[in-house]
């Protein structure tokens, strides 16, 4: 037994339309794309901006070959990567798990209310040297921060889209006898869908943000020891080379997202 909405379905041309739209969407932010590094390469190429401080397209890719040539980009992205993984995951996991008990529970929620609004307010790179002194500098304070910057949204996300279920669902689920735990998982959870991806996604920019801070502020290896050790040497292109891998793991995780939103929740998605 399960309670889901379903798409409408009207034939094959819907799919048609929704191509079409999606591709439309490609085509525009790839063009957007395209003029942004045209401009900045002109900019930066005849020197209308000071190319020592803004580099320009053609320079970075060149630094991004070498810099993956020398096997120096992957091995501290390979780093990241590790440290982000073991946060973020997490974070998921006990993120749903906290906001599904909060929503259902009023005592929990005015419980723990005000260290949720204390650590949704406060700037994340705050709390790098409290997690560095308790857990030191290895790999563990890095996830560590990672599961502080991630878990958040998904727990206000959670319990917004918990209580937000619509409550025929539920009674339908209890009419033919399911327990509280089967309401839970056929009725509640598939509801709240929605806006649990949607803290999962604003969870991938704050947990970004946490890990890079964090290797920033004390790492030996890792994307943000390299932005913290070019940025001490004025080293543009390099800098912008790390900007550039750190912006594309964004999008490409949160495009990911979206495509498995788009097939555990194909009603949940906007055209």
């Amino acid at each position: 037994m399960s309670v889901l909405a379903q798409a409408p379905v009207d034939g094959g041309s819907s799919w048609i339309a929704l191509a079409r739209r999606r591709s439309a969407r490609a085509v525009v932010g790839f063009t957007a794309v395209a003029l942004f590094l045209i401009a900045w390469q002109i900019a930066g190429a005849n020197e209308i901006i000071r190319s020592d401080l803004i580099s320009y397209p053609s320079e970075v890719a060149a630094t991004l070959i070498q810099m993956t040539a020398s096997g120096e980009l992957g091995s501290n992205l390979a780093v990241s990567l590790q440290e982000f993984i073991q946060g973020f995951v997490p974070a998921i996991a006990v993120g749903i798990a906290a906001g599904t008990a909060f929503a259902l529970s009023t005592r929990l929620h005015y419980l723990f209310e005000p260290m949720i609004v204390a650590l949704n307010t406060s700037p994340i790179i705050a709390f790098v040297p409290i997690v560095v002194v308790w857990f030191g500098v290895g790999t563990q304070s890095k996830a560590i921060m990672v599961f502080l910057a991630a878990v958040i949204p998904i727990v206000i996300n959670t319990m917004t889209g918990i209580t937000q279920v619509h409550e025929s669902w539920i009674r339908a689920c209890r009419a033919f006898g399911a327990s509280q735990s089967q309401v839970i998982v056929k009725a509640m959870l598939p509801g709240a869908l929605p806006s649990v991806m949607v803290g999962v996604r604003l969870a991938v920019g704050r947990a970004i943000v946490g890990l890079i801070a964090a290797e920033m502020y004390v790492s030996v290896r890792g994307i943000g020891r390299l932005i913290q050790v070019y940025s001490t040497s004025e080293r543009a292109a390099e800098i912008f080379v790390l900007v550039a891998v750190v912006a594309t793991f964004g999008f490409l995780l949160v495009t990911l997202l979206r495509r498995l939103e788009s097939l555990i929740a194909p009603w949940s998605l906007e055209p």
